[in-house]
Parts: structure tokens; C-alpha cells; sequence
């Protein structure tokens, strides 16, 4: 397993992570609340291979595809 205390920006796959913050425009944050995820929603990080440019995440027992740079406007922590 890899250590993942060196790598704060990563999470692996089947770690779990809780926002905390969303820092994008009213539109994202917006798709993101109607799609469950707002500051406290827990979330799985599932596969997400690198060529599609794509962060697939569990939320309330739904997978969610976002846009790499959408995922980044999320500030998280690991639980």
C-alpha cells in the first residue's frame, strides 16, 4: 500500500474523503448540489483512468463522473 500522508492532493481508489469547502462559480456549485455533493458530503474516490480527464467519485451510493478541473475547485480532507 502506498503511503498516502505525502500525497495530500491525492486520494487513492476506495479512499474515502469529506468536503469542506467548494470554491467554483454558482453553476458548478449549483450541478454539484443537485447531484448531492455540498460541504460535508462524504465521497468514495472510485477508478478514474488518466486519458479520459475525468474524477469518478461514489456519493450517496451513485457514481459521479466530474471534469478534473471541477473536482479541483473541491477542497476535501481524508476520513
Amino acid at each position: 500500500m502506498l503511503e498516502t500522508d505525502n500525497m495530500p492532493d491525492i486520494l487513492l481508489e476506495n479512499e474515502r474523503a469529506i468536503v469542506i469547502r467548494l470554491d467554483g462559480n454558482t453553476e458548478l456549485n449549483q450541478f454539484l448540489l443537485i447531484h448531492g455533493i455540498t460541504v460535508g458530503t462524504v465521497f468514495i474516490m472510485n477508478y478514474s483512468p488518466k486519458y479520459a480527464g475525468l474524477v469518478n467519485l461514489t456519493v450517496g451510493g451513485k457514481m459521479i463522473s466530474l471534469r478534473t478541473g471541477d473536482f479541483k475547485t473541491m477542497d476535501w480532507t481524508r476520513i
